[in-house]
């Protein structure tokens, strides 16, 4: 029997954002490819409340601290800023007492395959034998960088993650000047620590071909692979035409993340007030779970904007939406939320940074804008003109089943555990 070992930075479920998606994807494609393996889920616990939520194919949980208050102090007093070894992140999840736990766990069952869930757990690597694979999702380092230009839109500094600091230095992190000299410190210490970390482990993957071959490039890895997001939509969709609420407009994201927050905060602004001239009765939902303070209030702010929160059902919410709207000011990898709106059939709309990764025909699969006027003739057209709506529906979900299907997406996993 074939044993598998998930490290993880939080719990790969329940499917609540596009990072536990893609994680419970890789476990479900190793047990697809090896049904009989035992595998070993060891996990930080984002939320306690999640852990009656384990999925079958996790045959076993092992939960791990954190680093307490003094370690953390010290790892980021010596390794971040004295040596400038290791990004914050990884001094925020660095604990001794829980890599000795992992080594000793990893000696004592000996599994075959060990993937690591980001750099930020990179440390916990084992000397042990096994192909060791470091699931790099995105490269942040270059997402850190692209939010040097928008900062002033960004809510907190690495948002949810903000919540992993020391008390001090999250009062300091909320700071607008401070943000942008963290934002620029963690970019180059994380530019630095993705290449050092790379010749470490056997096989890397990120959610975006793009991506894992422009590493690939950099570092000449032996094996590096994009595996993105898989997704199988109902291709009975064509079947009839899509109902819809012609006013609806959506967007869809964990909502205390930099990228997803900052997109939200920009639209509203700079782009929301024109079309709300134009179509009155249109109406601007903003789906996801833990919402920021700032995010909040654009539904005080600005009318016809409405914050959800966490929705027990985004497909049933998002899914009869005239359209999704992407504005992302920065980011890096496939954006899932897209593909995930156009295997629905919801048309989107959005901008360069947000197709990154996503080779579609613009004005066919979806639209892809280059400004905000363009993004607002673009939402009007869709909401109006019900035949475009339709055809834009049909082909988005003919995309997805040509680039994102569940074969698209099996064989470079069938690849690393060959």
């Amino acid at each position: 029997m074939k044993k598998i070992m998930f490290i993880t930075n939080r719990l790969p479920f329940p499917n609540t954002d596009g990072r536990k998606n893609m994680l419970l994807q890789y476990i479900r494609q190793m047990k697809e490819i090896y049904p009989d393996s035992e595998l070993a889920n060891l996990s930080f616990v984002d939320d306690a409340k999640y852990l009656k939520d384990r999925p079958d194919e996790i045959d076993r949980l092992v939960c791990l601290e954190l680093p307490g208050l003094a370690e953390k102090l010290y790892n980021i007093a010596v390794y971040s800023l004295l040596l400038r070894k290791w990004p914050l992140q990884v001094s925020l999840y660095y604990s001794r007492k829980t890599h000795r736990k992992v080594k000793d766990i990893i000696k004592a069952e000996q599994p075959e395959f060990i993937l690591y869930d980001m750099v930020r757990v990179a440390e916990y690597m084992s000397d042990e034998q096994g192909q060791k694979v470091l699931s790099y999702d995105d490269l942040l380092s270059l997402r850190y960088r692209r939010q040097l230009e928008w900062f002033q839109y960004i809510p907190s500094v690495f948002g949810g993650f903000t919540g992993k600091l020391p008390g001090g230095m999250k009062r300091l992190a909320d700071m607008k000047f401070i943000q942008k000299w963290l934002i620029d410190f963690e970019s180059r210490l994380l530019g630095k620590y993705e290449i050092r970390v790379a010749s470490l482990f056997h096989h890397l993957v990120f959610t975006s071909p793009v991506e894992a071959e422009s590493f690939q490039k950099l570092t000449r890895h032996e094996s590096c692979y994009g595996i993105p997001m898989k997704f199988d939509p109902d291709q009975t969709r064509g079947k009839g035409p899509r109902r819809y609420d012609r006013n609806k407009l959506v967007f869809v994201g964990k909502m205390d993340i930099p990228h997803n927050s900052s997109a939200v905060a920009y639209f509203c602004e700079r782009v929301w007030p024109s079309i709300k001239r134009q179509a009155p009765e249109t109406t601007f939902y903003i789906v996801g779970k833990n919402p920021t303070a700032d995010v909040l209030r654009l539904q005080e702010t600005y009318p016809g904007v409405i914050v959800t929160g966490e929705v027990d059902d985004v497909k049933r919410v998002v899914g009869d939406s005239a359209l999704m709207i992407a504005p992302m000011l920065f980011g890096t990898g496939i954006k899932t939320k897209i593909v995930e709106a156009m295997s629905w059939g919801v048309p989107v709309v959005t901008n360069q940074i947000g197709s990154e990764g996503i080779d579609a025909n613009h004005g066919e699969d979806l639209f892809v804008c280059d400004s905000d006027e363009e993004i607002v003739r673009n939402v009007l057209l869709l909401l109006n003109n019900d035949e475009l709506n339709e055809k834009v529906s049909r082909n988005s979900v003919r995309y997805v089943v040509s680039h994102f299907s569940s074969s698209a997406t099996l064989k470079n996993m069938e690849l690393i555990l060959s």
